[in-house]
Order: C-alpha cells, then sequence, then structure tokens
C-alpha cells in the first residue's frame, strides 16, 4: 500500500531502510534506525525531525556545517538540502527520525502560532518527555491498530505535531513574559528542567529559554533554592529514575537514557555517589 512517505523511503540506503523499524501513520513516519545513513546528499519534501539518543556524525545542512550532540533536536523544513557524514565509532547507534506531511504540519503551525509554514527559530533544540511519550503512544497504536482508528490516530499525530511546536521554540508560540522579580525567572527555569530533564540540557540553553544571564541566573537561583541549578537538575533526574527503577521492564541503560544522562556508567555513578547504592541495587531493595 503506498503512503504519503514512499519517496522518503526510497531516498534512504536499502540496507540502512531493510534493519530500520519503520511506523507510517496518516501524516507522520517515525524511524528507528540501527545505522546512520552517511555521505549522502537528500532534499527534504516535508518537515523532517531528528532526535539523537547517541552523539551523531557531523552533517552538512543548506552548505552550513554541524555538528549535533546527544539529547538535540533536529528541526528541518521542507527544501533543506542535508548531507550527513561518517561516524568511525563502536558505540551504539540510537535516534529517531521523523517525518511529518507538510500540508499536516503547516495546518497545525497555522492554528497554534498563526503562521502556516513554522519557522524555526534554530535548527538544533531540546525535547521534552512529553515529546518522547507521545511518539511512545503513537509507535503502540500502529503497532496494535495500524491505522483502522482514524479519530485516535490523527489526535496522537497532532500531539506530537504541536509538541515539537513547542519544543522548539517556534516563533510566534513563545511569549516573552517580562518578568518582574527573581521568582518569576527561577520558577520558569524549574518548569523548563521539569519538560526537558529527559534531553541533554545546559545551564546556558536554560537561561537563554528565559532570558537572562547565566551568572545571574546562578546566583539568584543559588540564594532562593538553596542549591546550584546544576544540583538541582541532578536532584530531579534522580528522582525520576527512582520513580522508573520500580518498574521492572525498563532497563538501566534506558532509565538513564530518559532521565537526561551522559550514558549508563554516569548514571551509576552519580546515582551512588548520592544514594549510597547502585541503581540496580536500589531496585531489588524495591521491587
Amino acid at each position: 500500500m503506498k503512503s504519503k512517505f514512499d519517496a522518503f523511503i526510497e531516498k534512504i540506503p536499502k540496507n540502512i531502510h531493510n534493519n530500520t523499524r519503520t511506523f507510517i501513520g496518516r501524516n507522520i513516519a517515525v524511524f528507528i534506525p540501527d545505522k546512520f545513513v552517511n555521505d549522502k546528499k537528500m532534499i527534504l519534501e516535508d518537515y523532517h525531525f531528528v532526535i539523537f539518543h547517541s552523539t551523531p556524525p557531523s552533517a552538512s545542512i543548506d552548505s552550513e556545517k554541524f555538528q549535533f550532540k546527544k539529547g538535540n533536536l533536529i528541526c528541518m523544513t521542507p527544501g533543506t538540502e542535508i548531507t550527513p557524514g561518517t561516524i568511525n565509532s563502536p558505540a551504539p547507534i540510537n535516534y529517531i527520525a521523523m517525518n511529518i506531511n507538510r500540508s499536516f504540519f503547516e495546518e497545525i503551525s497555522l492554528g497554534i502560532t498563526g503562521k502556516e509554514k513554522a519557522v524555526f527559530k534554530r535548527i538544533d533544540n531540546v525535547y521534552s518527555h512529553k515529546l518522547l511519550n507521545f511518539i511512545e503512544i503513537f509507535v503502540e497504536e500502529i503497532i496494535n491498530y495500524g491505522d483502522n482508528c482514524s479519530i485516535m490516530l490523527e489526535s496522537i499525530e497532532t500531539q506530537i505535531a504541536t509538541q515539537i511546536l513547542r519544543d522548539s521554540c517556534t516563533e510566534s508560540i513563545i511569549h516573552k513574559k517580562a518578568y518582574k522579580s527573581d521568582n518569576d525567572y527561577i520558577e520558569q527555569a524549574i518548569k523548563f528542567m521539569q519538560d526537558y530533564y529527559s534531553s541533554n540540557i545546559t545551564i546556558s540553553e536554560i537561561c537563554k529559554a528565559i532570558y537572562i544571564s547565566p551568572s545571574h541566573f546562578q546566583r539568584i537561583f543559588k540564594n532562593h533554592i538553596g542549591q546550584t541549578p546544576y544540583l538541582y537538575l541532578i536532584e530531579l533526574r534522580l528522582n525520576k529514575s527512582k520513580e522508573m527503577l520500580g518498574n521492572s521492564h525498563i532497563s538501566i541503560e534506558e532509565i538513564a537514557r530518559l532521565c537526561g544522562f551522559v550514558s549508563s556508567g554516569h548514571f551509576s555513578t552519580v546515582f551512588k555517589r548520592e544514594e549510597g547504592v547502585s541503581p540496580s541495587q536500589y531496585r531489588k531493595s524495591i521491587i
């Protein structure tokens, strides 16, 4: 059966696509490959997004060189020319690619931002745990029901598109608030960390999101909260990880990724330092 994404799929080398988990809906296609596409130029016809859970190769996008990182949400518009580079690393490859039908995404963009064509402030963004949840729900819907229930499927697709617009700080959706006090900045910073703890966010990215200088932010945050923003973020991630450790079906490696740690080794080191036991020991004590 033909889909809206056949033209894009034809651009993917067969040896890569044959080993890619593919989930195609009515307006969104999700691809979970086990290899990166190397040195192949592609011109995009739809909106294309990539979530990196591992470090990718460099890429040339519209003749500009980029080196993205683990934790990035890459946003590309129709007409973008991309050529991924080559990576020679034995590290596991983990990323999600999504194509969203142009007319569908622009309809959502018009309804939310008032602009038909989505204008991304930057190519590399951070993704929220909400976006990952919506993608997981989409995949489960396709596996269990295919596209038989159009109302449910399009509802999930709408939530994915909307969350991408929010996560990518699309113009006209972000309203610069005239903060009146330090508490306003701290409140917004905490909300940002709660939304994006699963991504590899930095203090600099938090400050850009709430329009404050890093030095001033770190000073007022510690004065009001009693700890640095970094330690607050680590504590938030650890608390989320402890919730997940109660589910024996989620691996330690997956918990580390979902909670925004650099690696499972980094997660284990931080967890043991703060909790006095390893993640696996903690899991045994509560299950």
